[in-house]
């Protein structure tokens, strides 16, 4: 079941029951709010964002679907066609057929790869295991390539060294593909869970963490001019105190209260996100009484300029 609610006009708009299930990402695409369901890692369907009116699927024929995306009326569809090479397919929604297909990692131990899609760039992060003689064991190493999109086809690309990103593990411990995340311009990217923050303009390296903000998570603004750090849960406990720091310069700009519980209970789903020069936090309560649930949304907005 999901549901769809204006917070700016405080309604629910509609809730709808779905015969199947699968990985949910709704959209803005070319003005209209849609929803893609990946179902069975095979297929990928898309709905009307308002009204879940079925619109069309795209089913791939062999692999298996990692990850995708959707930007002006574009797919982007990241699939394994192997345990060692995964590739990329583009589709044009307006036909709904395949315009470009590219192979983007070949190699041994490929796993962990994901899509992130900002402004008019396609990132590609994977994960990789490789053999260090040094040590004597197999390692983990991430690495991220930023693609260019010309006429929506991803076509030159940028190799974001390793280095930039995380250290390799030593003894063969997974690290986490997921901490690496780009701004909603694409201008910067989130190296690890310790605050590196990499400015692709620079290759400079900046650090979000502070005392109250240890491994921070990073979020950005939608207009690209500030980024906020707030504290990792720890234990099942989190700070509500968040910094806000200006871009490109990087600057503290205040320190702010999240007005969300400090406690992480497994019955409240909550987060802190940025929307141009207002913190907005909200958080999901859900209560089990009499084999019914009932769920509350609250939705706070808080200017910090």
């Amino acid at each position: 079941t999901i549901s769809v609610i204006d917070y700016s006009q405080k309604k629910l708009l509609k809730t709808v029951s779905f015969n199947q299930s699968g990985t949910l990402c709704p959209v803005m695409n070319n003005g209209n709010a849609e929803l893609f369901m990946m179902n069975n890692n095979q297929m990928i369907s898309c709905y009307d964002g308002l009204t879940f009116m079925a619109k069309y699927s795209i089913s791939l024929s062999t692999g298996t679907i990692k990850d995708f995306k959707v930007q002006n009326n574009y797919l982007y569809v990241l699939y394994t066609y192997n345990y060692y090479t995964a590739r990329i397919r583009t589709y044009d929604l307006s036909t709904q057929l395949l315009v470009n297909e590219k192979t983007v990692y070949n190699s041994n131990y490929n796993f962990n790869c994901n899509l992130f899609m900002q402004s008019n760039k396609l990132f590609f992060k994977y994960s990789s295991q490789i053999y260090n003689s040094q040590v004597g064991s197999y390692v983990y190493r991430i690495g991220c390539v930023n693609y260019n999109l010309n006429n929506h086809i991803p076509t030159d690309s940028v190799v974001i060294m390793p280095s930039s990103i995380n250290f390799d593990s030593i003894n063969g411990n997974y690290i986490d593909v997921y901490n690496i995340q780009p701004s909603p311009d694409g201008n910067y990217l989130t190296c690890n869970d310790e605050g590196d923050i990499l400015s692709l303009a620079d290759n400079s390296i900046h650090n979000v963490q502070s005392g109250t903000n240890f491994n921070p998570i990073v979020v950005y603004s939608n207009n690209g001019k500030y980024l906020l750090a707030k504290q990792n849960n720890i234990g099942g406990m989190s700070s509500n105190l968040i910094d806000v720091f200006s871009l490109p310069n990087f600057n503290l700009v205040t320190n702010i209260k999240s007005p969300n519980p400090i406690l992480n209970q497994s019955s409240i789903i909550k987060d802190d996100i940025l929307d141009n020069d207002s913190l907005v936090s909200y958080n999901l309560k859900h209560t089990f009484l009499n084999s019914q649930t009932k769920s509350v949304l609250t939705v706070f907005f808080k200017k910090f300029n």
